[in-house]
């Protein structure tokens, strides 16, 4: 087996224009490329299906919207099962850059703990405005949660470690593998050189008594999935890192207070709010609130 065969996993909803020429520019760069799409319209799936076709893309239609830790399971399984060295896994307005998986390879081979090593993730960059977004350091000097999009795994790591948790459906999916790896004793490296561009959001800027905040005016329904997972997080986690715990504080602390501050329809993200706190703390989770 080739050692640098790598299978990039997509998961697609309804995706935009832009995003299908994300996926045309990442075909060149892996071995195979994977979308599972995760309930999108049916002009959204006739554009898809016929992207694939051209591009030689594996296509796998989930029907309806199942998490995204479902779908990605569903990627990763596939490459698992056609012999793939490497998983990388991307959201779909995620852009790789020139030679990104060359140097996430290289940079990898470059790690004197490779063999530990069992997620390398990319500098992340600000489409718009070229800002690289900070990381936050773990004890053993390396990142110390990562978000899925843009993560390179080799192929042990789900041996070692499971598949992400379908029970979380959306939010902290990321958050969820990278603790457990940690919390196995494995390792996660940052690359030097691969870049990747992200979007942002819709960040909304705050003065408040002479201070400025951000907030990311989440829908209602995403409100209740990031604060229930959060808590479950912390109620999993929360013993062994307490930096995950007092972060985990100060944001359910701090969000409820940048919505009512900054973001419109208030009442009922707070409603969703709160509802996702109680059912962290009564350890609820699964699909629950529908996503639109």
């Amino acid at each position: 087996m080739p050692e640098n065969r790598v299978c990039a996993v997509v998961v697609t909803f309804h995706p935009r224009a832009n995003d299908i020429q994300n996926l045309e520019k990442l075909r060149s760069q892996v071995e195979a490329l994977v979308v599972v799409d995760n309930g999108s319209s049916e002009e959204d799936l006739g554009i898809l299906r016929a992207t694939s076709q051209t591009l030689n893309i594996v296509f796998i239609e989930n029907g309806s919207n199942l998490g995204i830790a479902a779908a990605l399971n569903t990627g990763v399984r596939w490459a698992v099962a056609h012999g793939q060295a490497w998983v990388l896994l991307l959201d779909q307005d995620s852009i790789v850059t020139d030679g990104f998986i060359v140097s996430m390879l290289k940079d990898f081979e470059a790690l004197e703990n490779r063999s530990n090593v069992m997620q390398i993730i990319p500098r992340y960059q600000d489409r718009e405005t070229g800002d690289e977004e900070s990381i936050v350091i773990g004890p053993d000097g390396g990142p110390f949660i990562t978000r899925t999009s843009g993560s390179l795994f080799p192929m042990k790591a789900f041996a070692n470690c499971g598949f992400f948790t379908e029970e979380l459906f959306i939010y902290c999916v990321d958050d969820d593998f990278s603790l457990r790896l940690r919390s196995m004793g494995f390792s996660i490296a940052q690359s030097k050189n691969a870049i990747l561009f992200h979007n942002s959001g819709k960040p909304s800027q705050i003065s408040f008594l002479g201070k400025t905040f951000t907030t990311r005016n989440y829908r209602p329904e995403v409100q209740y999935y990031w604060a229930r997972n959060r808590v479950w997080l912390a109620r999993k986690y929360g013993l062994r890192y307490p930096q995950l715990f007092f972060s985990s504080l100060r944001s359910l602390c701090g969000v409820p207070l940048k919505i009512v501050m900054g973001e419109k329809s208030p009442i009922l993200k707070i409603r969703m709010f709160a509802k996702g706190i109680l059912h962290g703390l009564l350890g609820k989770t699964g699909h629950r609130v529908s996503i639109s």
